[in-house]
C-alpha cells in the first residue's frame, strides 16, 4: 500500500513539474482597431482588386505618446503577472528592418527579392493572444474621465477570451496611473479568464479552421473514390478520417461539404508537434495540415496540392493547382 502511495506521489510530482515547464502562449498588446479608426491611424490595403482599411499600428505608436505609453505599461503589467509578452514596438521595428534589407538585396544577375503582401503578413507577429487596448477621454460636467476597454482575443480563432471596461475617477493623474487604477478594478476576473483559456488550450488543443478547395482544372473532386484497405471511400471521407486521427481527441466540425469544397471549423490541434528532426515545436494551422498535404501528394492520390495560410488559425488547401 505504501509503495502504491509513493508511486502515485511521484507521478503527481512529475505531472506538476511537466505542467509548470509547459510554455504559456504569448501575448501582444496593441491599440484597438476602434482607437486607430477614431484617431485616423489607418491605411488602405489592396488585395486582389478589393480595397480595405486596416489599423496602422506603426503610425499610432509613433504619433500618439499616450497609446505608446499605455501599450508599454500594459505589457509590463502582464509580464509582472508571469504572462509572456511579445513587444509590438520591437516587432514593428523588426519588420521595418526586414523590409529595408529585402529592398537592398539583389542577386548576382541583378534580380530582386520578390515578396507578395501575403508573404509579408506571414512573417509578421505571431502572438497567440491579442490584447486590444482602447481609451477615450470624456467630459463629465467640469471634470474629465478616462474610460478604458481591454479585450483579450484569440489570434487563431478570433474569439473573445475576456472583455473588460473601467472608468477612472479623475483624469488629472498620469495616463499610466489611470490605466493601472482601471485594470486593478477587474484584474482578478481578467487574469482568471486568461488562465482558464490557457488551461483549455493545454487540455483540449488550439482551435483553428481548415478549408479545402478544388480548382476548376482539377481532374477529380472530393466525391472521387479511392481504395483504402480494400474498401472504396470518397476523398472527403478519407480527409475526414485523417482529421479524426490527427486532432486532439478527434475534435472538429464539418461546417460545409460539397464536391468542390470542404470546410472544417472548431478544429482542435495540439500546441506542439514533432518536426522532421524529432524536436517538439509550436505549430499553427499551416504546420498542422502539412502531413495531410504530403499524404494527398502521394499514391494512390497523386494530386497537385497547395496550402495558403489565412492568418495563424485558418488555412486553405487547394487541390489541382498551387
Amino acid at each position: 500500500m505504501k509503495k502504491s502511495l509513493v508511486i502515485a506521489a511521484l507521478l503527481l510530482a512529475c505531472s506538476i513539474t511537466g505542467w509548470s515547464q509547459a510554455k504559456k502562449p504569448t501575448i501582444m498588446v496593441v491599440p484597438s482597431d476602434s482607437f486607430c479608426e477614431r484617431n485616423g491611424y489607418v491605411q488602405q490595403v489592396n488585395a486582389m482588386g478589393a480595397s480595405s482599411t486596416v489599423a496602422d499600428y506603426s503610425r499610432a505608436m509613433k504619433e500618439n505618446s499616450d497609446i505608446r505609453t499605455l501599450v508599454s505599461a500594459m505589457g509590463d503589467f502582464m509580464a509582472k503577472n508571469d504572462f509572456p509578452i511579445q513587444s509590438l514596438e520591437q516587432e514593428l521595428k523588426r519588420l521595418q528592418t526586414e523590409d529595408a534589407e529585402l529592398a537592398m538585396m539583389t542577386g548576382k544577375s541583378g534580380g530582386e527579392i520578390n515578396e507578395t503582401p501575403l508573404e509579408r503578413l506571414r512573417r509578421s507577429a505571431k502572438a497567440d493572444i491579442i490584447l486590444d487596448l482602447d481609451y477615450e477621454v470624456h467630459r463629465v460636467g467640469p471634470r474629465k474621465q478616462v474610460s478604458f476597454n481591454l479585450q483579450a482575443i484569440d489570434a487563431y480563432s478570433s474569439k473573445l477570451i475576456s472583455g473588460n471596461t473601467g472608468v477612472s475617477s479623475d483624469a488629472s493623474a498620469p495616463m499610466t496611473t489611470l490605466l493601472e487604477e482601471c485594470v486593478l478594478s477587474f484584474k482578478d476576473n481578467f487574469l482568471s479568464d486568461l488562465q482558464h483559456y490557457f488551461d483549455d488550450l493545454f487540455a483540449n488543443g488550439r482551435e483553428i479552421s481548415v478549408t479545402l478547395l478544388c480548382y476548376d482544372n482539377c481532374p477529380i473532386d472530393f466525391e472521387e473514390e479511392f481504395e483504402v484497405n480494400g474498401e472504396s471511400y470518397e476523398l472527403a471521407e478519407i480527409i475526414e478520417a485523417w482529421m479524426a486521427d490527427n486532432t486532439v481527441e478527434g475534435r472538429f466540425s464539418t461546417q460545409a461539404k460539397s464536391a468542390n469544397r470542404i470546410r472544417f471549423n472548431q478544429v482542435r490541434i495540439p500546441l506542439y508537434a514533432r518536426n522532421m528532426n524529432g524536436r517538439d515545436v509550436a505549430i499553427d494551422a499551416e504546420a498542422f495540415v502539412r502531413p495531410l498535404v504530403r499524404m494527398l501528394k502521394k499514391k494512390p492520390y497523386s494530386l497537385v496540392v497547395g496550402s495558403s495560410p489565412r492568418g495563424l488559425g485558418d488555412v486553405w488547401i487547394t487541390i489541382g493547382d498551387k
